[in-house]
């Protein structure tokens, strides 16, 4: 799905659907169809939720442009615990990529802490959750939300009892680097968790305690990373949140 880039996007995608037709991936043995468009949308939660609805199968997962699946057997590996589990969400690790493709770190969701998911450090890693595809169909994104509709997604997904099962295999690789939106916009990306957040408590001290607490880890820290105060505290502040909001001493 392409929201009509005016970028060399539509380009690239027509490379790489010569290749399929000349045969020169072979897709269509493994049962895999593909369709592209480009138009105009409201942003990247309407152009997912369109790319679903021309969907088939019955489990979902979506890409962005710079992520990739972490080998070519993540599938065949996902559809197995499909069919072993009685499970409606699987979600598994990932790697951190820079832009040349090589590995910068992990990314390990070791468990699954509401409170934290909401309130602390999001870790649900988006190209690494797999889920039944009515779920992708019958609960649209909050489209308000720019940055943070994933993860609203899985958080309601979770809070409304869905079955998940949470692996340690590693699904994906997360491109970050510099002029991502995810290091770009973390500003906003925090002022939107607020709307999440508001959506499950009232209590303004619970709410309080959180934006400071992503402002200092997300906003500060990497925009003073190197000030040596900063990398000195945020070990402190990283407990002192964690004991008044979850009731540990950080993430363990």
């Amino acid at each position: 799905m392409d929201g009509g880039s005016a970028d060399n996007s539509v380009d690239i995608i027509k490379k790489y659907e010569n290749l399929l037709k000349e045969g020169k991936w072979p897709v269509k043995c493994k049962g895999i169809e593909y369709k592209w468009l480009s138009e105009r949308d409201e942003g990247q939660a309407d152009a997912i939720e369109k790319g679903f609805a021309y969907a088939k199968g019955d489990i979902g997962v979506w890409l962005n442009s710079d992520d990739i699946f972490y080998s070519d057997n993540t599938l065949e590996t996902v559809a197995m615990y499909f069919e072993k589990e009685d499970i409606n969400l699987l979600i598994g690790n990932g790697i951190i990529i820079d832009k040349q493709g090589c590995k910068t770190g992990n990314h390990k969701t070791d468990r699954i802490d509401f409170k934290e998911l909401v309130f602390l450090d999001y870790h649900i890693l988006q190209p690494s959750a797999f889920l039944k595809i009515q779920f992708l169909k019958n609960n649209p994104f909050d489209k308000r939300l720019n940055y943070t509709f994933d993860a609203d997604f899985f958080i309601r997904l979770i809070l409304s009892g869905v079955k998940y099962k949470k692996v340690s295999d590693t699904f994906s690789c997360f491109r970050l680097y510099p002029e991502t939106k995810t290091i770009s916009s973390m500003y906003k990306r925090v002022k939107e968790s607020m709307i999440i957040e508001r959506k499950v408590t009232n209590s303004r001290l619970l709410l309080c305690a959180s934006w400071i607490y992503k402002y200092f880890s997300v906003v500060i820290r990497i925009k003073y990373g190197k000030s040596y105060l900063v990398r000195f505290l945020y070990p402190y502040i990283n407990k002192l949140f964690y004991r008044l909001i979850v009731g540990t001493w950080g993430r363990k």
